[in-house]
């Protein structure tokens, strides 16, 4: 446990230490930076002035967070919070951790959609990540969010406020049309809805699986397109001429997510790899 009387430097390198048991060695760089610039100290703090003493409300701040590391809890659930695409985002049990993969789709989409009006959706909007990015972006288009469940509603509601911006929230499940049916015609859709494997989960890290909504996150092994085969029938119809659709997809079914969403009479369909070079999202155009 961290000495009241602990410098920065010391409680630098006692963050490294109790992380490096939990985290790779790059990973645990990241988290004490950010476990530091939330209890207020930067990187110029402990470089410029390492023995300064942080004070008692902090070392028993930094205490608890440690302890809440070593049960698993991913440090984003244990702060609250996340950023993502410059936004400060709220976060619960309710609502997936946002992955710097689904940071790249929004910043390809920003690249790639030169129309600066417009309506766009976000199928199972969670924290309302990408439907905040994207409204931050694109500030005269209408941008709404859709999900099932309403605590990730909420969360996705008070994230707009924390970030004065203006999407309708809604409830709906992306698998039934009524859910589409009251909507305007789209000019684009985008989406990262659940993709991993069940039998996927028997290699995740435990701290994903203990603390993340698994309905975020699984599909069944025997059906696993369910999500975008739902994206792709009911878009194709809500969206314009020349609208699109992205989505983040599981890497092992590129081509099969790919033949979907052609199936369904989009005339371009093209795969995109990720920074690691993996096949990660795909655009589909009407």
């Amino acid at each position: 446990m961290l000495q009241n009387r602990a410098t920065l430097q010391q409680t630098r390198f006692y963050l490294l230490k109790e992380l490096r048991q939990v985290y790779s060695e790059l990973e645990a760089e990241s988290i004490a930076r950010i476990i530091l610039e939330h209890t207020g100290f930067k990187t110029n703090d402990w470089l410029m002035d390492p023995q300064k003493v942080p004070g008692v409300e902090i070392m028993t701040q930094i205490n608890e967070i440690v302890t809440d590391i070593h049960t698993g809890k991913p440090i984003q659930y244990i702060l609250g919070y996340t950023r993502f695409c410059d936004l400060k985002l709220t976060l619960n049990e309710h609502v997936l951790i946002p992955r710097p993969e689904t940071e790249e789709m929004v910043l390809k989409i920003i690249d790639n959609h030169p129309i600066q009006t417009g309506h766009i959706l976000d199928v199972g909007t969670g924290s309302g990540c990408i439907a905040l990015a994207l409204k931050a972006h694109f500030t005269e288009s209408a941008v709404s969010g859709m999900d099932l469940n309403l605590n990730a509603l909420e969360t996705a509601a008070n994230n707009g406020r924390l970030n004065g911006l203006d999407v309708k929230w809604f409830k709906g499940d992306m698998r039934h049309s009524e859910s589409w049916s009251s909507l305007d015609q789209l000019d684009m859709i985008a989406s990262n809805p659940p993709y991993v494997l069940r039998s996927e989960g028997e290699v995740m890290q435990a701290n994903v699986l203990n603390f993340e909504p698994g309905s975020a996150l699984f599909v069944e092994d025997s059906d696993p397109l369910e999500f975008y085969d739902a994206i792709a029938k009911h878009g194709i119809k809500k969206l314009k001429a020349h609208g699109t659709i992205w989505v983040e997809i599981n890497e092992r079914f590129g081509a099969e997510t790919a033949h979907l969403f052609a199936g369904y009479g989009f005339r371009q369909v093209t795969i995109l790899k990720d920074i690691h070079e993996k096949e990660r999202f795909i655009r589909a155009e009407k």
